[in-house]
């Protein structure tokens, strides 16, 4: 088998704290398309993209990588159609960048290229709902209680003053259970550093809520190993949301929560 690396900018999978991440697979000789796209609530449609993959040892560049002539549209609710064109670094867009993202919308993509069929299908989440928040002196994590909503999943991370630290990872997903009105979600514990007084009143969290079918991605991809430091999956293990032969990636609704502070 060859190694193939590829490079995935999303928030959403998750979270390289909003920087690149790069995944490196165990996958067969054959290339893999690759799928990247979030649809964030009252935002403007950010695009997606499409790249393939490159051999370990060849310097990645999104040149040789972006796909530029992939047809594709996006399906709203079953019936709107939003044609997508190339922009530049196999990004494609609606073309006058008018498509604001609607909660709870099904948002379905349609692809294809040199006769590959793509396609990928998601509900946008609601932004989460903080009813309180706590410190959790024995395990120095930080807690939220938050309403939920059908098909959706939850993270938190916490964030130290106005973006002086932030955690880059969720430590696991908090998933509801059929017929609930609220439920907790966790951070990982606090680094030693920010647990003094000092740094009272500069303890904030923040929830995320994705499509539950996130759940897929974040238990395959085993997302709480540390940003920064590559990870080897089987690429066929890894539970990506888009279809297609040879095809990986995620199309994906998420969500920001504001920051909240805790103590």
């Amino acid at each position: 088998m060859r190694k193939y690396l590829f490079i995935i900018p999303f928030i959403f999978v998750f979270i390289s704290c909003e920087k690149n991440q790069i995944i490196e697979s165990d996958i067969s000789s054959e290339n893999y398309i690759v799928v990247n796209s979030e649809l964030n609530p009252w935002k403007l449609f950010a695009g997606v993209t499409f790249t393939r993959t490159l051999t370990v040892g060849i310097p990645y560049d999104i040149k040789v990588a972006e796909l530029k002539d992939v047809k594709a549209y996006i399906r709203i609710n079953g019936a709107q159609i939003i044609p997508l064109h190339y922009v530049k670094d196999g990004l494609y867009k609606p073309k006058y960048d008018e498509l604001i993202i609607d909660v709870g919308k099904t948002y379905e993509l349609f692809a294809d290229w040199e006769g590959t069929v793509i396609y990928g299908s998601t509900v946008v989440p609601v932004e989460p709902e903080i009813n309180k928040v706590s410190y959790n002196a024995g395990g120095n994590y930080l807690e939220a209680n938050i309403q939920t909503r059908p098909n959706e999943v939850y993270g938190a991370v916490w964030v130290v003053g106005s973006g002086l630290a932030k955690a880059s990872t969720f430590p696991s997903l908090s998933i509801p259970e059929t017929n609930a009105f609220n439920i907790n979600v966790i951070t990982s514990a606090v680094p030693e550093q920010y647990r003094g007084r000092d740094y009272n009143g500069m303890r904030n969290i923040q929830v995320y809520s994705f499509d539950k079918q996130y759940t897929a991605y974040f238990n395959s991809a085993k997302i709480n190993v540390p940003v920064g430091n590559a990870f080897t999956q089987n690429g066929g293990s890894i539970g990506w949301n888009v279809l297609g032969n040879n095809v990986i990636g995620m199309f994906i609704g998420v969500a920001k929560g504001k920051i909240k502070n805790v103590n």
